[in-house]
């Protein structure tokens, strides 16, 4: 940590999710939002007037070499992480990368042992882990409160056009990162690791964009011990965006959307009768902005002065690239060889 307790904060990418960040940042005491650069001059420009940001850089390469920032947080498209981290782990700054942390698995390598050979703090902004709900939901699964978790079955998905109002055309640019399972379905993806495992082995299908990403995705994770994850993703259909998680005692359930509920809901099994009992809500509210609880991790990992956490190590964002990149290598080429099979 800065001297003065304080970690001046810049910002690479000043789109929608930027802009929750610095409001969170508002609510975090030992935040400072010190500089903020663009992919143009003119969103920098609107973006620093508005949250009062003393700095503009015209480049990513100036806000790297700001001797005045501690840490850069990266909200430029998934298929640009992989350079803007690795410009400002170059540079000594700490980085906070917005999920998805790359767009494949040796991207994601190379930012790992980048960090550890530059001494500066990587973590990818997955921010589901560290809200209330996520946190009491490992609690729960840690205590054994459903027994032993044997599969997970989790959703995100709803339509979003190419063109029009309400397009997203960077999400069907192949260059950018595009495809719904590096949007939306990193997220099923995650909690399936999160309580299941590493290393799965993939069967996957799915539907691609004339442009070449994946507009639906249906994958079935199947874990070393038996257990599996069931995952879906879509960029064309309304899909449920809740998430079950199954035990050998019982069931506990996220409402949609799944990444950032305010509740959960535990029901255990009746061992005496059919079906389930004793089942129960347990409110746990994200207070402010639900971004904020990933800052103070973040804050918290480098006045300790730890490259990586516990709740979100590098270790769980190389296996859940790993496992995107196999869903994504079956649905485009599914009569091709496993791409992280050795020969």
């Amino acid at each position: 940590m800065p001297n003065n307790n304080t970690v001046r904060w810049g910002l690479a990418g000043t789109g929608t999710i930027a802009r929750e960040f610095a409001q969170a940042l508002a609510d975090v005491p030992s935040a400072s939002l010190a500089a903020a650069a663009s992919r143009t001059a003119a969103a920098s420009g609107k973006f620093c007037s508005e949250f009062g940001i003393p700095k503009q850089h015209l480049s990513f390469q100036d806000l790297a070499h700001d001797p005045t920032i501690d840490a850069v947080y990266i909200s430029t498209p998934a298929g640009l992480h992989h350079e803007h981290a690795r410009l400002f782990l170059e540079a000594g700054k700490h980085v906070l990368v917005e999920k998805p942390f790359t767009s494949t698995h040796a991207e994601a390598l190379d930012l790992s042992q980048t960090a550890k050979r530059t001494g500066t703090v990587l973590m990818e902004a997955m921010w589901s882990r560290f809200l209330p709900a996520f946190v009491e939901l490992k609690r729960l699964v840690d205590d054994g409160a459903i027994g032993k978790v044997r599969k997970v079955e989790a959703s995100f998905g709803f339509p979003i056009p190419e063109a029009g109002p309400r397009a997203r055309p960077q999400l069907y640019d192949p260059a950018l990162g595009g495809g719904s399972l590096l949007e939306m379905g990193v997220y099923p993806v995650q909690l399936s690791h999160w309580l299941l495992g590493d290393e799965p082995a993939v069967a996957a299908f799915g539907r691609s964009s004339t442009s070449g990403v994946d507009l639906d995705a249906t994958a079935l994770l199947s874990f070393s011990d038996g257990a599996t994850g069931y995952i879906s993703s879509s960029m064309s259909t309304v899909l449920p965006n809740n998430a079950r998680i199954l035990g050998t005692e019982g069931i506990i359930e996220l409402p949609a959307p799944h990444h950032c509920p305010n509740e959960l809901t535990v029901s255990r099994y009746n061992p005496s009768g059919p079906g389930l009992q004793q089942s129960h809500t347990i409110h746990a509210p994200i207070v402010g902005g639900g971004l904020r609880y990933e800052i103070l991790e973040f804050h918290g990992l480098i006045e300790a002065g730890k490259p990586e956490g516990t709740v979100m190590p590098l270790s769980d964002s190389l296996a859940i690239m790993r496992t995107l990149d196999l869903i994504r290598h079956q649905i485009h080429q599914p009569s091709q060889e496993d791409p992280h099979r050795e020969s």
